[in-house]
């Protein structure tokens, strides 16, 4: 039980040696930057930003809001990845709006795995969020380098969700399954020490802001329950 509680951090934390196995593989347009991801990236790596392929993968992730989708396989990436969108009630300052919002954010994890780009999780996350900011910087480096991920995503059971007076955020706990993640290198090997085989659960305890200006709740923190 312990080993599928740490499941989740130990992928996150493993995003150096992804990076580096597909720079190394001599795959990646941009690897001579030197950044690793086990650095803190800046809080701008979550701001919602366009996507773009510099065209370095023959087989690059695509996503579309119409068309046919394709799962990733071991030899390409998906193709047509629906976009999520937010729900028109993650825009009201209640608890509905806050399990909207947090239903959301795990949408987009999954949208950010299967494409790379990182518009919706800059969407539901705020600057401060760490987990989120770390995510984006895994995936976005492996994407970057040519590789994918092959997942059928993430089931989420909503436990929790408090909305604190005065206007001071809200806190929430979901129960989170992860299906099995394989990540693959350019030329389609899988990266074995990376990739997971079966899926793990985990409890998450997160908080979240109603910021007035973007008009919608965003996550300021989520970690998992020891």
């Amino acid at each position: 039980m312990t080993d599928r509680v740490n499941r989740p951090v130990r992928l996150a934390g493993l995003a150096g040696l992804v990076a580096l196995g597909l720079a190394l593989a001599g795959c990646s347009g941009d690897g001579g930057e030197g950044e690793s991801s086990s650095a803190a990236p800046s809080a701008t790596s979550v701001s919602s930003e366009s996507a773009s392929s510099d065209g370095s993968s023959s087989a690059s992730p695509s996503s579309s809001a119409s068309g046919s989708y394709e799962p990733a396989t071991e030899t390409s990436p998906a193709k047509n990845v629906p976009v999520p969108e937010m729900p028109e009630a993650a825009k009201e300052p209640t608890e509905e709006g806050l399990e909207a919002a947090v239903e959301y954010w795990w949408e987009a994890d999954n949208y950010l795995k299967l494409t790379g780009d990182s518009d919706p999780m800059g969407m539901v996350s705020t600057n401060e969020c760490k987990l989120c900011i770390g995510q984006v910087s895994m995936w976005k480096e492996i994407y970057e380098a040519g590789g994918w991920a092959v997942t059928d995503g993430t089931n989420v059971d909503l436990g929790t969700a408090e909305v604190a007076p005065d206007d001071a955020g809200g806190t929430f706990v979901v129960q989170v399954t992860e299906l099995p993640v394989h990540i693959h290198k350019p030329d389609g090997t899988l990266v074995e020490e990376a990739s997971s085989r079966e899926e793990s659960m985990a409890n998450w305890a997160g908080s979240a802001t109603f910021e007035s200006e973007s008009g919608h709740w965003k996550v300021s923190s989520m970690e998992v329950m020891k």
